[in-house]
């Protein structure tokens, strides 16, 4: 009877002992050798966008190179065919060029280097805007009547090569015009803000809005 009485308590005691010890490790333990998940503080909508530096250059340099403005050009240039310094014997002619010219940006060379971000602003730097092309609109290009001296007569001709050479001139003169500030400082404002509606455009979306500022080197 005693033998029977000792054997029920030491069961009694390893069935406590294994129910104390399932009930300690499920509080204890079970909890902690589960993976761990980290959660990003949610804002108001739930929602959370980070950019990282390597990701907005993949995004940007997609672009290649961005137009940034468009400028209408004119130019007139004077033709003059004629004999030495007398008045009879003068041949002129003016030609009114009308071109478009276009700056862009190249995106194409852009790194991380040339990016910094600081809580929610991201500034930029990127290389002056340069001139892309410049086309002449030949339907707007207009010939005034030619100033002819009482002893000159008929029209001035030029040959395909004197009309390709004139119109280098013409490009190179509207170049230098789309250098001077009136036109260049255009360019280097609608650049700015070209870059930072595209940036914009890549890194805010709703719960997260960044600051955009664009330097130029």
């Amino acid at each position: 009877m005693k033998l029977a009485l000792k054997k029920r308590t030491i069961l009694l005691i390893v069935l406590c002992l294994i129910v104390g010890f399932g009930i300690a490790y499920r509080i204890y333990v079970l909890p902690n050798s589960s993976s761990k998940t980290w959660t990003i503080s949610k804002t108001e909508d739930g929602s959370k966008k980070f950019i990282s530096k390597e990701t907005l250059v993949s995004a940007i340099k997609q672009k290649q190179k961005l137009i940034t403005t468009e400028v209408e050009l004119n130019e007139k240039i004077t033709v003059d065919n004629s004999w030495g310094d007398w008045s009879i014997f003068k041949k002129i002619q003016n030609i009114n060029f009308v071109g478009t010219g276009l700056y862009s940006i190249d995106l194409s060379t852009l790194s991380s280097k040339n990016i910094d971000i600081k809580e929610n602003t991201i500034t930029v730097t990127i290389k002056n805007p340069a001139i892309e092309m410049i086309n002449i609109n030949h339907d707007k290009t207009s010939y005034e009547d030619t100033d002819k001296g009482l002893l000159r007569f008929g029209e001035i001709k030029l040959s395909t090569e004197d009309q390709q050479l004139l119109e280098k001139t013409v490009e190179s003169k509207m170049r230098e015009k789309m250098l001077e500030k009136q036109y260049y400082n255009t360019a280097i404002s609608n650049s700015e803000s070209s870059m930072v509606n595209l940036i914009k455009s890549i890194v805010n979306t709703k719960g997260s809005i960044y600051t955009v500022k664009v330097k130029f080197s």
